[in-house]
């Protein structure tokens, strides 16, 4: 063959071999997922997003955040049909009625969560008549400090303790240094971030033995039930992104630093070891997690006891998956 008809049949080849990446890539359906936190719990679709595992299950998997409000603004919308984020919103809209919103999976129920005060304050008892920062009013960070105050140390929230919602939690931490507030409760990053700084941990969450649907899968019910196909592909997606965040370190720390810009190294590296021995491989959805979940939310709305707990988790995609095998196989390789 001549040399232009060698650079024609290249140049053909280059052409064919473009146009079939881009047919693939057209075939791949577009998925993008909320989520609520800018925490390591959440950095399993982090890398499942970098790591392009998506592809593998025919996804344009993208992530977008949501905040700690808006997720489930984004769901009830059909903006995105699934979302990561604490079972807070989840639990609270079955507990006023609306029951539409499903837990599928849940990452990790360890919550990661200390309360740090100033050196003058010795333990939590001693908090009482103080002030305490918190996150969103009824959120997350609020609902468990009201439960760990009143059900581990007796001091009842509004009481014998004021409680300060301040937002995101970097804002707590600079409520705590200027000393407008006695105490604030922090979750890792923060909580290392906190422990960095000098304050003193009063107490661990985690050692106290609470626990939470803390960075949960949520879908609508009549979602699922139409496209179920698309929240199996889902999770496996998300459940090869754990299987990376636990067997290489390297990848789930370009994602850490990608997401969690401005975090120091030593911040990423122990965020990484904690979270690594706290998020579970086979991610199922705990029906008693979510009954102390609603434990803790009867304090602000008794009607939590009367929630039936069943109905806001829906185990069967995680059972099928990982009856399949599927989970083990990830860790053989």
């Amino acid at each position: 063959m001549s040399a232009p008809n060698k650079v024609a049949a290249s140049i053909v080849f280059f052409v064919l071999l473009l146009a079939a990446g881009a047919w693939a890539a057209a075939r791949l359906e577009p998925l993008t997922i909320g989520y609520s936190n800018i925490t390591a719990t959440y950095a399993p679709l982090w890398v499942a997003v970098e790591e392009h595992v998506g592809a593998k299950y025919g996804l344009d998997l993208k992530a977008i955040y949501a905040g700690r409000v808006r997720p489930q603004q984004l769901l009830a919308t059909g903006e995105v049909p699934i979302v990561i984020a604490s079972g807070t919103g989840t639990m609270t809209s079955h507990i006023v009625g609306v029951k539409d919103q499903v837990l599928v999976a849940t990452i990790t129920s360890k919550i990661g969560t200390s309360l740090f005060a100033r050196g003058e304050v010795k333990s939590v008892e001693d908090l009482k008549g103080k002030t305490i920062a918190t996150g969103r009013p009824a959120a997350f960070l609020d609902a468990t400090v009201r439960y760990v105050l009143r059900a581990k140390f007796n001091l009842i929230p509004d009481r014998d303790v004021k409680l300060l919602p301040t937002g995101e939690p970097y804002l707590g931490l600079q409520a705590l240094e200027r000393g407008v507030v006695d105490a604030a409760a922090m979750s890792i990053p923060h909580l290392f971030v906190a422990r960095k700084a000098g304050f003193r941990e009063l107490t661990s969450f985690d050692k106290l033995g609470v626990e939470y649907p803390y960075t949960s899968v949520v879908v609508l019910r009549p979602m699922a039930a139409k496209n179920p196909e698309l929240v199996e592909k889902f999770l496996k997606c998300l459940i090869e992104g754990i299987a990376i965040f636990k067997t290489n370190k390297a990848k789930t720390l370009a994602a850490f630093k990608k997401y969690m810009k401005g975090a120091d190294d030593d911040i990423l590296e122990e965020s990484y070891q904690h979270t690594r021995a706290t998020i579970d491989e086979a991610p199922h959805p705990s029906l008693a997690v979510v009954k102390q979940g609603l434990e803790m939310l009867s304090l602000q709305y008794p009607q939590a006891r009367q929630t039936d707990p069943a109905l806001i988790i829906d185990p069967s995609f995680m059972k099928k998956i990982d009856d399949s095998g599927f989970v083990r196989a990830l860790y053989r390789k």
